[in-house]
C-alpha cells in the first residue's frame, strides 16, 4: 500500500463521509523518520483551549502566530528568548530560532481519525488488505490498471470491472477443482488457458466498443464469434 494515502485531507474527507479510515499515517511515520528522534513530538505539548495556547514539556507557551489558508492550520510558536535559555531545547526542536506547531482548523476532528488508525482493528484491516489486495492489484498492472484508459467515472468503473473478471477467470484456471482433473492432459490445459487468455483481451478490447456507444448517446452492440 502507498504510505502517501494517509494524509490530512484523506483522513478528514473519511470523517466528513463517516468512513472509518484504516489507513497508515503519515504523521506516525515522519516522526519516527531519523530527522525527528530525540525530538519532542506534537503529543509532548498540550492545547489550551481558554487562550488558544499550547504549553511545552517546560512550561512555556507557544501563542499563536500565523495562518496558512491553503493548509488550513495555524502556526504556533515559543519565543526566542524563551528557548534559547530552555535546558530541553537539545530535545525539543534543532530550529535556530525556536519551536513551532502547526495545528488544523479541525484538529480534533483529525486527532479522533488518527487514534482509530493506531487501534489493533486498524492494524489487522492494514495486514488483509496487504495480502489480499495488494497482490492483485499489482497483476492487474499487467493489463493496465496502473493508470485509468479513458476519462469519466462510469468509464474507469467499465475498466475496474473487465480486470476483475479477467483475474477472476485466471483464479478458477488455478484454483479450479474438477471431478475428472486428473484425466486433463497437459497439451488440454494448456489450450483452454490459451482460450482464456485470448478471451481475456477481447473482453479489454471490447471497452473500445462499450465507450463509443455510450458516448454517443446510444446502446453499444457487441458481437462475439465462436
Amino acid at each position: 500500500m502507498s504510505d502517501s494515502i494517509g494524509t490530512v485531507d484523506n483522513f478528514l474527507g473519511c470523517s466528513r463521509r463517516g468512513v472509518t479510515a484504516h489507513i497508515p499515517d503519515i504523521k506516525a511515520m515522519m516522526d519516527k523518520t531519523k530527522r525527528n528522534q530525540g525530538i519532542y513530538g506534537q503529543d509532548k505539548f498540550i492545547y489550551d483551549k481558554e487562550t488558544d495556547t499550547y504549553v511545552c514539556p517546560a512550561g512555556v507557551r507557544l501563542k499563536r502566530r500565523s495562518f496558512h489558508e491553503s493548509k488550513q492550520s495555524i502556526n504556533y510558536s515559543a519565543s526566542r528568548k524563551d528557548c534559547s535559555k530552555c535546558q530541553l531545547r537539545p530535545q525539543c526542536t534543532r530550529n535556530k530560532s525556536s519551536r513551532s506547531i502547526n495545528r488544523h482548523l479541525r484538529q480534533e476532528e483529525l486527532d479522533q481519525m488518527r487514534s482509530l488508525a493506531g487501534t489493533s482493528a486498524s492494524k489487522r484491516d492494514l495486514k488483509t488488505r496487504q495480502h489480499l489486495m495488494e497482490r492483485s492489484f499489482a497483476r492487474s498492472k499487467r493489463y493496465g490498471f496502473d493508470r485509468s484508459r479513458w476519462r469519466g467515472l462510469w468509464r474507469v468503473q467499465i475498466q475496474e470491472y473487465v480486470t476483475a473478471a479477467i483475474q477472476n477467470i485466471q483464479a478458477l484456471i488455478r484454483h479450479g477443482k474438477s471431478p475428472h482433473k486428473e484425466a486433463i492432459s497437459v497439451k488440454t490445459t494448456d489450450r483452454v488457458r490459451t482460450l482464456v487468455y485470448t478471451y481475456c483481451n477481447l473482453l479489454i478490447n471490447l471497452n473500445i466498443s462499450l465507450l463509443f456507444g455510450k458516448s454517443m448517446g446510444r446502446p453499444a452492440t457487441v458481437m462475439i464469434c465462436y
